[in-house]
């Protein structure tokens, strides 16, 4: 019997304690690719300080890291459908982990470009990866807020790298923001090695892995687990569908919707962790402050997206993500016009920012749910590694505009996201397969 006609494989059963073990395991990979990602932008400004560099070339640094995590979510996104989604993780965060850890050791900028690439190739697939195994570790009821909390372990990483930076800066200097995330990183990999589980869906696929599916279900509490799986050899292994299906007549739309909201919305987010502290410090406020800055749009990130999730249980995701993005475009309005030059208005540019997070971040941590919902089993980690590809473009086009954007204040820098908020959330309204309110929802295509 295979996965798609064995009734309930865990649509049925309520969520387990091995569920969410699972679960968290990969969301632990999530806080690490967001404490990751943000390191070098908390560190520039101490960078420009200390080796004397040009903004311009930051950025060129900033744009090889997120030409890195594009070629790694393509390629994780393969490796997630090919070989399974536990065995992509670990490598994942294998290599940014090193790489991180590294980049405390650099004495130049071109040093720092090389390692951040490297890293980038590591980070770039993690979140993607990440949903479409939380998406298959649980059941219609709880899926939209499984997926969301574990993108918006994004700006949990943030939050406590942010923190981290107000601490560790001030004292001890930006190599100790890169020696700790990175040895953090490399020991959570043998973490992971033991203790992560495979997804029970890809596993349903392969006949031959079907004694650790049956071993697997058991723990989860199926009722029949040994009827699950294909019951011998002797029936080929399903056969691996190719790339081109994303762009078939039944998925081109939501493909392309997606990679058009997931480009503006990353163009945003990445500016905002690589520049928005250098903003700051160059309106003239503190270390501490620039940092805060970020903390208080990861905590309002935090907060959002999980109120999206229960919002799109009960009004689904086409109204809830719309609305957000239109929040986060007027959030940027605001950012743009208040008065910020001489370190004015500390307390309105910090809720500003907590705003911004709150929507229009929020939107986009969201957005991987229905990502997981719009993409069927076989090609679900390549739709979400080619939605999380067309970010990393908006994210490199960020990195090599960031100085030129913050040259024009906040007005430029937060009216050029306005106007970017405002594509999100047309992406949004021209996805066709949101997710229905939970009423009229049924399992995500397998």
């Amino acid at each position: 019997m295979t996965i798609e006609t064995a009734p309930g494989l865990l649509d049925d059963l309520p969520l387990s304690a091995f569920q969410v073990w699972a679960v968290l395991m990969a969301a632990a990979t999530v806080v690490l690719d967001g404490l990751d990602n943000q390191m070098l932008g908390l560190a520039a400004p101490s960078l420009i300080k200390e080796w004397g560099v040009a903004k311009e070339s930051l950025g060129v640094v900033f744009a090889f890291g997120f030409v890195g995590m594009a070629f790694g979510t393509l390629t994780s996104g393969w490796m997630g459908d090919r070989f399974g989604r536990r065995g992509a993780l670990i490598f994942g965060v294998a290599v940014f982990g090193i790489a991180t850890l590294a980049t405390g050791f650099a004495t130049d900028l071109t040093q720092v470009g090389v390692l951040r690439t490297l890293a980038g190739v590591g980070l770039g697939g993690i979140p993607g990866t990440a949903s479409a195994m939380i998406a298959e570790f649980t059941p219609p009821k709880w899926r939209s807020v499984a997926v969301t909390f574990g993108v918006v372990c994004v700006s949990i990483g943030g939050i406590l790298g942010g923190v981290a930076a107000a601490l560790i800066l001030p004292e001890l200097g930006w190599r100790w923001l890169f020696y700790l995330g990175g040895g953090i990183s490399v020991l959570f990999v043998a973490v992971l090695h033991f203790l992560m589980p495979e997804s029970p869906r890809y596993l349903a696929g392969r006949p031959e892995r079907g004694p650790e599916l049956t071993a697997m279900l058991r723990r989860i509490g199926h009722p029949d687990p040994a009827n699950v799986h294909l019951p011998t050899l002797d029936r080929p292994t399903p056969a691996f569908v190719p790339m081109r299906a994303l762009v078939g007549p039944a998925l081109l739309r939501d493909t392309l919707a997606l990679a058009v909201a997931m480009f503006s919305g990353m163009f945003m987010i990445y500016l905002m962790f690589n520049w928005a502290p250098t903003l700051l410090f160059s309106e003239g406020f503190t270390l501490a402050t620039a940092s805060s800055g970020l903390t208080s749009f990861n905590i309002g990130g935090t907060i959002g997206a999980m109120c999206a999730s229960l919002a799109i249980i009960r009004f689904g995701s086409r109204g809830t993500l719309v609305v957000m993005a239109l929040a986060g475009t007027a959030a940027c309005v605001f950012l743009a016009l208040l008065p910020i030059s001489g370190a004015r208005n500390e307390g309105a540019l910090l809720a500003g920012l907590g705003a911004l997070g709150l929507s229009a971040s929020a939107a986009q941590s969201a957005m991987f749910a229905v990502g997981a919902h719009a993409f069927p089993t076989a090609v679900r980690a390549r739709g979400l590694g080619l939605m999380g590809a067309s970010g990393r473009i908006g994210a490199v086009l960020s990195a090599l505009m960031g100085a030129l954007l913050i040259g024009h204040g906040n007005l430029g820098f937060f009216g050029t996201l306005a106007v970017l908020m405002f594509v999100n959330a047309i992406g949004f309204v021209a996805v066709r397969g949101h997710i229905p309110r939970l009423v009229r929802q049924t399992a995500i295509p397998i």
